[in-house]
């Protein structure tokens, strides 16, 4: 912040205290002349209602004297006469009227309210009168004005027994013109308040200004609730004339015959004077204000602002190297010029400084270029061993990968050859023994079995390259481990013990089931081999929380399960257990194991967010432990099959050949899959790459599925289908793979429309027919992934 700045916040604080309070001095003029106008208002009401009053007390004296007339209590004859004499004194009243106790006007002082077939309004309500009281607003044919009626019960009758109520009608036009001479010169009410008395309903009555044009209107909304108030108030509304007002009112009680007296201020003309005295103060203080602030300015200037000037221009000239200016030194008494005297004294002490430091850096400087000279001629040397130990890291790093892949390929050459050998030993067989049916049958069960062998040996090898996706759902470890605990010990033989312990209440975990039961069978078998003389296999599962201390396992914080496998067998020594995860690193004796398990089951492990560890100690046997991530979906318990036969009707069975346009690049993989389909009773048109499908699929428009192979040449079988569908809309497909994963996911957001599903090689052709059966069948239309 600037100096000018703070000196400008100083006047500020200095000269908000003043402000402060004239605005507190004006606030309290302002809410005194509130409270003042409040209690004027409410005074101009309680006059107005004393005259109004006055008003129902004159006609009570009327009525009463003309309760004194014989002829009125006894329905005399001149009964109308007299009533009609009493009304020429009472100035104000439109007549004066007898009610008997059927609601009948018996006489009144205007003959044209005898003789009515039905009572009036008035009329009906006089008989419900039980001491002297004010009416409601009534507007009569003969008095456009309106009338309010005064009540006054009354014993009469031929034999004075009788119910009688006397009405006297005051005219309302005649009540305007006396509220409006209520406010003459000298009067009690002030000229520039609006007069108003209104019934008990809040209909208006009277008013001083504008008669005419409210007379008989109900108060708005805003103002119905002075009928409920017991005491005199004020209130700040909108006025029936759209005019904002402050409105002083008495309401309608008995005290006041059900009468409202109402009086309504501008509430701006009322508080001119107060506003224009504190405009006025609030000029003249911002003008006090302008010149102590100008005067404070000049003086913070002159005797501040200019010494700090000119000592921050003398810092600024010492910081580009200039230590031989000085500070003028004007007047040596103020602080200021004390403060220039020993910034001068320091300029003098630097500049001496600095011509020292500057002989000590020139010898400083010609040391430093000498050991820069030795220390590059280190660094060339230190770059040199670098060099050489990168490159024999290198050729290190290079070694271990080549031993590697000697291994993986050793590994899946001594598995293939296996299979191989069997596939080819049984061939063999089947030729010479071509007229053996018997024979033919076991051996072509042989191949099988051995090509089965090497679909189980590709799929390990996907599983431990994660190209294979895991198929998560829900899982129940605590009723796969019970289900499983059986099978395990059937299947380890009688001199393994099986024992499982698992927690109650196990969350569900979110893994592939079949890969789960792998691993697990993978697992029992190893510790199967490392316990020869028999032993105990123990499964534990309980839940785990993990923190962000597990992140060292490579496992994020949450809830797991954790599994743990233990036997009690040979165990495995730490250059054994270092390796043991390495895919085709096995102990076991040639041909009895292919080193895939425990890598699979690493790798099972990874894929499913969850993490491996192995602990053994040779002679104390091996504990193998899994965590898998806890979810909260619905747990899966049985297991979904791809595919199953019988889904619809076959070609033969239907009589019916549909046709079929198969393409694929690898001759004798068409050639199988077309001798298939044709057994299957299907029309097969053959192609071998996808331009040659398409050109197909444009000359004839027959074909009822497409069957295709992904990698091809050219167009691969993804783009074919699409394009396929884009062109045949609804055509059934198949994509036939020999990779996984990511082609799976792949071919579905392939799809356009229409049935879909994807088959991965090796497919038989029983499989191959069901799925072409059940797309043609029309049984399920979205896409499927086998």
């Amino acid at each position: 912040m600037k100096l000018s700045t703070r000196i400008l916040l100083v006047i500020a604080i200095c000269l908000l205290p003043t402000v402060a309070l004239q605005f507190a001095f004006s606030w309290s003029q302002w809410t005194q002349r509130k409270a003042q106008l409040d209690t004027v208002a409410i005074r101009q009401a309680e006059l107005l209602a004393g005259t109004a009053s006055g008003i129902a007390e004159g006609a009570r004296i009327l009525l009463g004297a003309a309760a004194e007339y014989r002829q009125v209590r006894t329905y005399g004859a001149d009964c109308s006469t007299r009533l009609s004499a009493l009304r020429q004194y009472a100035f104000g009243y439109a007549f004066i009227a007898l009610v008997d106790g059927t609601g009948q006007v018996r006489c009144a002082s205007d003959p044209t309210l005898l003789g009515m077939s039905q009572s009036p309004d008035w009329a009906v309500e006089a008989r419900k009168a039980r001491n002297f009281t004010a009416g409601r607003f009534t507007r009569m044919p003969q008095i456009p004005g309106g009338v309010l009626p005064f009540y006054l019960p009354a014993a009469a009758g031929p034999e004075d027994g009788g119910e009688a109520t006397l009405v006297g009608a005051l005219d309302l036009d005649w009540l305007a013109r006396n509220l409006a001479g209520l406010k003459q010169s000298g009067a009690a009410l002030l000229t520039n308040g609006v007069l108003t008395i209104a019934d008990a309903d809040g209909v208006i009555l009277a008013r001083d200004i504008r008669h005419q044009d409210f007379v008989g209107q109900r108060f708005p909304p805003a103002a119905l609730p002075l009928l409920a108030a017991t005491r005199p108030g004020t209130l700040r509304i909108r006025s029936i004339d759209g005019t904002d007002r402050l409105v002083g009112y008495v309401p309608p009680t008995p005290t006041s015959f059900n009468l409202a007296a109402v009086v309504g201020f501008a509430e701006p003309e009322l508080m001119a004077d107060v506003e224009q005295s504190l405009v006025r103060g609030a000029l003249l203080m911002g003008a006090v204000l302008l010149a102590a602030f100008l005067m404070t300015r000049l003086v913070a200037r002159r005797f501040i602002e200019a010494p700090t000037r000119a000592l921050l221009e003398v810092a600024a000239r010492w910081g580009r190297g200039e230590l031989a200016a000085r500070v003028p030194e004007r007047d040596g008494r103020s602080e200021f010029g004390q403060i220039a005297a020993g910034w001068n004294a320091m300029a003098e002490r630097l500049q001496r400084r600095e011509e020292e430091l500057r002989h000590h850096a020139d010898a400083l400087e010609a040391r430093v270029e000498e050991r820069t000279r030795e220390l590059q001629r280190s660094n060339d040397r230190l770059s040199a061993e670098i060099e050489e130990r990168r490159q024999a890291e290198a050729a290190l790093l290079q070694a271990q990968k080549v031993q590697a892949v000697g291994q993986l390929a050793g590994g899946i050459a001594h598995d293939f050859n296996n299979v191989l050998q069997a596939v080819l030993g049984g061939i063999s067989l089947i030729r010479r023994r071509a007229g053996d049916a018997a024979a033919i049958h076991r051996l072509t069960d042989m191949v099988e079995e051995a090509a089965r062998r090497g679909e189980a040996v590709t799929r390990r090898l996907l599983a431990f390259s994660r190209r294979e996706e895991l198929r998560a759902v829900p899982l129940d470890l605590g009723r796969l481990l019970a289900d499983l605990r059986d099978v395990l010990a059937a299947t380890l033989g009688g001199r393994i013990r099986v024992e499982a312990a698992v927690a109650p209440e196990l969350p569900p975990v979110l893994a592939d089931r079949s890969q789960f039961e792998t691993v697990l069978l993978n697992l029992a078998t190893n510790a199967r081999d490392a316990m020869p003389d028999g032993g105990t296999l123990t499964l534990r599962a309980e839940a785990s929380q993990v923190g962000t201390e597990g992140a060292a396992a490579g496992l994020a914080p949450g809830d797991y399960v954790h599994l743990v496998v233990e036997d009690t067998g040979e165990g495995m020594d730490e250059a054994t257990l270092a390796h043991a995860t390495e895919p085709f690193f096995t102990t076991k004796p040639l041909g009895q194991g292919t080193g895939l398990g425990l890598a699979m089951a690493n790798s099972f492990a990874q894929g499913s967010r969850g993490a491996l560890a192995i602990d053994s100690e040779k002679g104390r046997g091996t504990r193998v432990s899994l965590w898998l991530p806890v979810t909260h979906a619905d747990v899966v318990v049985e297991r979904v099959e791809m595919a199953s036969r019988g889904k619809g009707p076959s070609p033969a069975q239907s009589g019916h050949r549909p046709r079929v346009l198969l393409v694929d690049d690898e001759p004798m993989v068409r050639r199988m899959l077309a001798a298939e389909l044709a057994d299957g009773g299907y029309e097969v048109v053959e192609a071998a790459d996808g331009a040659l499908a398409l050109g197909h699929l444009s000359r004839d428009e027959s074909f009822q599925l497409l069957v295709t192979d992904l990698a091809m040449p050219g167009l691969d079988g993804v783009g074919l289908i699409r394009e396929a569908q884009e062109r045949h809309p609804g055509l059934p497909a198949i994509l036939v793979t020999g990779y996984a994963g990511d082609a799976a996911n792949l071919a579905v957001g392939a799809v356009v429309g229409g049935p879909f599903a994807l088959m991965r090689k090796p497919v038989s052709g029983a499989r191959l027919l069901d799925q072409v059966a059940a797309l043609l069948s029309g049984a399920r239309q979205p896409a499927k992934v086998e």
